[in-house]
């Protein structure tokens, strides 16, 4: 994820600071998705190589909690940063409570030395058993066309797209099979 287009739009250029910012960002979030959420993550031996969660449904959104962390991650990358990844959720935040009670999915991501090899198709085909198991309504976003490909073939279907920050964001929903 370190490389999709909005994370170089929002954090910058730098390689290693975008993963760092990731890593502090994503860290709490899903501990706290382990709470209430599933999380699914893909070894080779004992090296992970991917990973894939859920939010469960009510548990997708920033708590306060969560906003108050990834603060001064954001302003260590500067203001310029901060306001870019304030308008990215505020977007994400719009569509998302437009959506009825569901499953988000996400993150899903495959170390890029991985990708193309089934990783994320087989994290993908857990996540979705388990939202057929559950009734329950899959959502996601993507920033990268070739994710709404991989999507699709699991039964996900675009609800719209729009400019976020400058990036195309396509917005999905799966229905449960069956």
């Amino acid at each position: 994820m370190r490389d999709n287009p909005t994370h170089i739009r929002a954090f910058g250029a730098d390689p290693v600071r975008r993963e760092r910012t990731l890593r502090r960002i994503f860290t709490p979030f899903l501990q706290r998705q382990l709470e209430g959420g599933r999380i699914l993550g893909a070894f080779a031996g004992p090296r992970l190589v991917g990973v894939a969660a859920l939010a469960a449904p009510g548990g997708c959104q920033p708590t306060l909690a969560d906003r108050g962390r990834a603060l001064p991650v954001l302003l260590a990358n500067g203001p310029v940063s901060a306001l870019r990844m304030r308008a990215w959720v505020r977007v994400w935040a719009r569509r998302d409570a437009g959506m009825p009670t569901h499953w988000h999915l996400g993150p899903l991501a495959v170390a890029p030395e991985w990708q193309g090899q089934g990783v994320g198709s087989r994290l993908l085909s857990q996540l979705c058993d388990h939202l057929d198991r559950q009734r329950g309504l899959g959502y996601l976003e993507t920033d990268l066309p070739e994710n709404v490909r991989l999507y699709r073939r699991f039964g996900f279907e675009t609800l719209a797209s729009e400019p976020v920050i400058g990036v195309t964001h396509w917005f999905m929903q799966r229905q449960p099979d069956g």
